[in-house]
């Protein structure tokens, strides 16, 4: 975590696992806090996002996730392998509970149009 960040009840956001190339990311992180602490745990894994450490992981994802390593490792929301959603009716949700159509869509179809991505 970077030196100027603090969270919300000292909540840590990020959950880097170096053995199976994975990152839990919770909702409120932002890049520049993703890349320090993937940083800090590994020197081999690289997330491909964008170069503004200020943006939103979860707007950023949620957008699609336009980056500078796209050509080779394709769009940030490409690469990811199951969120946390809670639905318009308050149910939370994972990729399977959720299905296929609407995991798609918050990937690049703007996740707050279905609810909010919690992580």
């Amino acid at each position: 975590m970077g030196p100027n960040r603090s969270h919300r009840h000292g909540a840590i956001p990020f959950s880097v696992n170096k053995w199976d190339n994975t990152t839990w990311v919770q909702g409120g992180a932002v890049l520049g806090e993703l890349y320090y602490t993937i940083s800090q745990k590994a020197n081999t894994l690289y997330f491909p996002a964008g170069i503004c450490p200020t943006v939103g992981v979860s707007g950023f994802l949620s957008g699609g996730g336009y980056g500078n390593l796209m050509r080779k490792y394709g769009l940030g929301a490409d690469n990811v392998l199951d969120v946390r959603f809670m639905n318009v009716k308050g149910d939370i949700l994972d990729r399977k509970s959720m299905g296929e159509d609407l995991f798609w869509a918050i990937r690049g179809g703007g996740g707050s149009s279905f609810g909010i991505v919690l992580a």
